[in-house]
Parts: structure tokens; sequence; C-alpha cells
């Protein structure tokens, strides 16, 4: 089976999503359907060799592009794969790979799932499995139309870094004239605020809505920085706009892995959960002893999370701020 994997460099998580989707491939492929080529989109020609350097197999397709928009993406995947028989598409995890997943099988007239845990091919047709029922079950869907479209799902595997390959056979294409969309009459690139590395950090303080306003939100992120902790946050103090997107905890977010998470003032949502669920040790701060967060930590204090955190200060080592 003719299989390809995409990768999009034009995002500053690049290199999350390729060893995320190596990792993936380690997991699921053979060595009769792995992949042997990658798609590779990219914008800045000052980027071209690191991202390189993240190619999971051994050929990849430089796609050069003005920029990065879903429609100028597909665009340019329809041109160069225009006569192409690929049987299978895997497209990086998380919400842009999933749409782009989803739009491509639409247009090749094939078949997508996203969130994807597990692969298998069994004769003209593919089963992959993800979860369901608000993940209590781990289902199996049968895709029978090619290209099977595929997204994994983000966390579902450890990442997996790239071997770097001397014989990596490159094509490439530059695509920035390609005809834009009609619909784009102009844009400005604005670039997202950016926190470390929140998937890495060994200590993780996230604050939740039971903080009750922005005041608090702000409060806190700085007792976390004074601690040397990195900040995150959850859905809803993210939509209140108590706090960036960039710091977002779970599913939508970052999938933390610290050595210690600080839950403050979160009720737990399975959503969130996820987010944090391979801490290795999880502290619970919450009023409310009945909340998800209380039943799941390791360790739980029913309190007032200023009060407790502002007490962690005082015995922690105070260190320089971080941005």
């Amino acid at each position: 089976m003719k299989a390809k994997c995409i990768l999009n460099g034009c995002m500053a998580t690049f290199q999350a999503q390729a060893e995320e989707l190596n990792g993936f491939l380690d997991r699921c492929s053979s060595e009769e359907n792995r992949p042997d080529s990658t798609i590779l989109f990219y914008t800045d020609k000052e980027d071209r060799d690191a991202l390189l350097a993240y190619v999971p197999t051994e050929c990849v397709e430089l796609v050069r592009v003005d920029y990065y928009q879903p429609e100028s993406i597909l665009a340019a995947l329809q041109h160069i794969e225009d006569k192409a028989d690929t049987a299978l598409y895997l497209f990086p995890p998380g919400i842009s790979g999933a749409d782009l997943a989803v739009r491509w099988a639409f247009r090749r007239k094939g078949s997508s799932l996203v969130q994807v845990e597990e692969v298998a091919f069994e004769a003209h047709w593919l089963i992959a499995k993800k979860k369901a029922y608000a993940d209590h079950v781990l289902a199996s869907f049968r895709l029978d139309r090619q290209p099977f479209c595929i997204a994994p799902a983000k966390g579902c595997v450890d990442r997996l870094p790239v071997k770097g390959r001397d014989n990596l056979q490159i094509v490439e294409h530059n695509l920035t004239e390609l005809k834009k969309d009609g619909f784009v009459r102009d844009y400005q690139w604005v670039p997202a605020q950016q926190a470390k590395d929140l998937e890495a950090v060994k200590l993780l303080i996230v604050g939740g809505r039971g903080l009750g306003s922005r005041q608090n939100v702000h409060h806190l992120k700085d007792m976390a920085h004074a601690m040397g902790a990195e900040f995150g946050v959850s859905r809803p103090v993210a939509l209140n706009a108590w706090a960036g997107l960039h710091r977002l905890i779970g599913v939508s977010g970052t999938l933390a892995r610290p050595e210690v998470c600080i839950a403050a003032g979160v009720s737990g949502a399975a959503a969130f959960y996820a987010g944090i669920e391979k801490s290795k040790f999880i502290i619970a701060i919450n009023t409310d002893p009945q909340a998800r967060i209380v039943r799941a930590a390791d360790v739980a204090v029913i309190d007032d999370c200023k009060a407790v955190m502002e007490e962690l200060l005082k015995i922690s080592e105070p260190v320089d701020s971080v941005s």
C-alpha cells in the first residue's frame, strides 16, 4: 500500500508533531506498509535545512508556499498529487492535521478518520481505532474507500525523536506563485504568543475557573514562575480571556507530561484531564470535595487554592521569574 506522511512546517510546533507522528508510525506500521515518503509544507527558506532533520521517511517532497492557510495547502497538495495513486495519507496530530485530513478525503473521494489511536490493514480496507463515548470505549472503524486520510489523536503515543538521514532523497516544489484563493484579499501574519514547551516541563501549575477572575489567574501565574514552574490554564479560563490560548492544557491545547502537576481551582472535565493524565504526580487544590479532579488526583487539598498556593510559595526556594 502506497502511503505518505504530511507535515506542516509552517507551524511553531513542527518538531513536536513530527516526533509524535514518528511515534505513531513506530507503533502502527510494519515494514510492508510504512510510508516511505513525506510531503512537507513550509514558508521560509531559512527554515529548510532545520525542517529536513525531522522528516521520518527516506524521501521528502518539500513544498514551499506563501503562507499557511488550509485552502492554499489543499490546493498545493492537489497540484502535486493530482495523478498520484497514494492509498494512505497520515496527517499530523492536532487541529490542523485533522482539518486537512477530512477536507483532503472529501476532495479525493476517499475516507477520513481523526483522533485515531491505532491502525491496521486487512485486505483492501483499513481498520482504525479511536476513543468514543466520552473516552470510555475504544471503537473500531472500517474504512473501505481509498485514499484513507488519517490524523492520529494528539498524545496517543510518546514522541519518538527522528533519526537524521545522510541519504535523504529530496524533491522540491516552489508553489508560492500558485493561484491564490479568491476570498483572501489581504492578510497580515501576527505571531502567536508562545509559552515554554509545556509538554516537557518538570513542574506545571494549572489554574481553572475556580480562580474566579483575571486578576487571580495572573497572581497564580506569578506565583508559579516564582516557584520555578510553568503555568497553564483550563479551557474556561482561556475562553474568558483571563489567559492566552497558548497556555491551554487539554485536548484542544497541550497534552503535558510533567513530573508534578498542581491543578488549582480546576473541576477536572475529561477534555482537561487528558492534558495532565500522564503526569507522574497530580495534586488537586479545590474547595469542592466532589470535583472530578479531586477523585483523579494522587493528593487532594480541600481548601481555597489561593491560600494554599501562597503557603507553598513561602516554603519554596525563590527563583528568577520566567516570561
